[in-house]
């Protein structure tokens, strides 16, 4: 097999394979979703068009990590599955940006709105990012049945963690009276729920039929994502003033690593051998060394740097 062949629903095992597959998808998710941001967001391609460059790298990250989980359930990564993935990445884009770029009442309107889809299944649009939204979370929906039981326990898990994400940021203040201890529990079990139950959410959408045995190991290779990625962000979170874990605790890049192991001992242990725990963990450990280096690059650029990385 030579560099630039992939097996149908495989996975390359050597690093610069990684690259490969990683370009590739980044290419079918760009395809995937232009034309969706052309009719109902065209503002998000207006130059330099980062937004719209952030959105798809989300999206590569959600198809990367999907195509494991469903190697791991034992099917072959396909078509549908990928268009899948990249919806859902695009939806956790713009539903993170309602949470974290607009303040604290954007943040809080959101959930109220998000709940009120939930339950009612609409709410009333009331621009170009919301439609854009609807949309895509339509599509998202469309492609299974949402009232299966994991599937629905999963898409409020998400919710509720967000929920108590939302008001955890909005109670910080009034728990400077707590202990330290206190404070860094909550910042690390909100940090591995929201984005635990964010691929869990995942692995449901791309296979109903998961093996639940699969599930805990899933979880945390969705927690330890959501920690790399606040480590890479911390320069721009402090500057916001957002609290997050990894930028509260005393040595960030030693408590990464202890975390980073821990999790990957237990994917390791808790998943059978296959080519999707294999591609698992070889994309954990490149967006590990990946935000390593840009938590290093950022650190002199200032807490307003607004850049893409892969």
């Amino acid at each position: 097999m030579n560099r630039r062949t992939i097996p149908p629903g495989g996975v390359p095992a050597a690093p610069d394979r990684i690259d490969v597959l990683i370009r590739s998808h980044r290419r079918r998710v760009d395809r995937s979703l232009k034309p969706l941001v052309l009719a109902h967001y065209p503002g998000m391609m207006a130059p330099p068009g980062l937004e719209y460059a952030k959105m798809i790298e989300l999206s590569t990250k959600m198809v990367m990590v999907g195509r494991a989980c469903v190697l791991i359930g034992g099917q072959i990564f396909n078509r549908r599955h990928l268009r899948t993935a990249a919806l859902y990445g695009a939806c956790c884009f713009l539903g993170d940006s309602f949470l974290d770029d607009f303040g604290e009442d954007a943040a809080h309107e959101y959930i109220q709105r998000y709940e009120l889809l939930l339950t009612k299944g609409w709410f009333e649009l009331r621009n170009d990012r919301e439609r854009l939204f609807y949309v895509i979370l339509a599509r998202l929906f469309a492609e299974r049945d949402i009232l299966n039981p994991l599937l629905r326990q999963a898409i409020f898990g998400l919710f509720l963690t967000q929920k108590r994400d939302v008001e955890l940021r909005a109670t910080t203040a009034a728990l400077e009276g707590a202990s330290r201890r206190t404070l860094l529990r909550r910042l690390r079990e909100c940090a591995r729920d929201r984005s635990g139950h964010a691929i869990t959410l995942l692995a449901h959408l791309l296979n109903p039929h998961l093996p639940l045995p699969c599930a805990a190991a899933i979880y945390t290779a969705g927690s330890l994502i959501m920690h790399i990625d606040d480590h890479g962000d911390c320069h721009s979170d402090r500057y916001y003033r957002r609290a997050t874990f990894m930028n509260q605790v005393r040595d960030p890049v030693r408590t990464l690593g202890g975390i980073y192991r821990r999790g990957v001992e237990q994917i390791r242990r808790e998943l059978p051998p296959s080519l999707g725990r294999d591609l698992m963990l070889a994309f954990l450990h490149r967006y590990h060394q990946t935000r390593l280096r840009k938590h290093r690059l950022e650190r002199g650029r200032g807490g307003t740097s607004w850049r893409v990385y892969e």
